[in-house]
C-alpha cells in the first residue's frame, strides 16, 4: 500500500478546491463592497434632499447676485467652493453659513460647473478626495441640447463622505429656474 502518495494527491486536489472556492469569494465580494461604498455615499436620498436645500438657497437670491455667481472666472467651466465660501455671493450670508455649517448639512465642499461636464473639470478632479474625484470621473455626462440659457451643475462633497450632484438651471440673464 502506499499511503503516501495517496494523502499527497489528497492534500493537493483538497488544496486546489479550497484555493479555487476563496478565489469565488474574493472575486464575488470586492464588487458588493464596490456597490455597497456607491449605494452609501454617492447619491444618497438625504445628499440629493440636502443638495435641493442648497440649490434652493441659491435661486432665492437677486438675479444679479446670481449672475455674479455663475460667471466663471479666468475662462473655466467650474468654481470649487470650500466650505461655506459660496455665502459671499448670496444676499442672506448669514443663513447660507448656518445651513452648510458642520451643525446641519455638514458641508465639505461646493463645486459650480456647467451643466455638461468637459474633460478639463474631470482631470481637474485629481486634487479631491478619493470618494469625490471617483464620483467626477464616473458621473453620467449629460448635455445640455434639451435646454436653453445658462445651465449649471452643482457637486456637493459632505464631511462625512457623500457626494452628488443637482442641476441648477439659470436663465440667459440671472433669472432662475428651479
Amino acid at each position: 500500500m502506499n499511503n503516501k502518495g495517496f494523502v499527497l494527491v489528497e492534500s493537493i486536489v483538497t488544496s486546489v478546491f479550497v484555493l479555487g472556492l476563496f478565489t469565488f469569494i474574493i472575486a464575488n465580494i470586492l464588487p458588493l463592497i464596490a456597490n455597497y461604498d456607491k449605494e452609501v455615499y454617492y447619491d444618497s436620498i438625504d445628499s440629493i434632499y440636502d443638495a435641493h436645500l442648497i440649490r434652493k438657497m441659491i435661486l432665492k437670491n437677486p438675479d444679479q447676485r446670481i449672475a455674479n455667481l455663475v460667471s466663471f472666472p479666468d475662462g473655466k467651466d467650474y468654481y470649487i467652493f470650500d466650505s461655506t465660501d459660496i455665502c459671499i455671493y448670496l444676499a442672506n450670508s448669514n443663513y447660507c453659513k448656518k445651513l452648510l455649517s458642520r451643525d446641519y448639512l455638514d458641508v465639505s465642499k461646493i463645486i459650480l460647473t456647467n451643466y455638461t461636464i468637459s474633460d478639463s473639470f474631470v482631470a481637474s478632479s485629481k486634487g479631491f478626495d478619493r470618494l469625490t474625484r471617483e464620483y467626477i470621473e464616473n458621473m453620467q455626462r449629460y448635455n445640455n441640447t434639451g435646454y436653453t440659457g445658462d445651465n449649471k451643475r452643482i457637486i456637493v462633497a459632505f464631511n462625512d463622505g457623500r457626494v452628488t450632484n443637482i442641476e441648477l438651471m439659470v436663465d440667459g440673464i440671472g433669472g432662475a429656474t428651479c
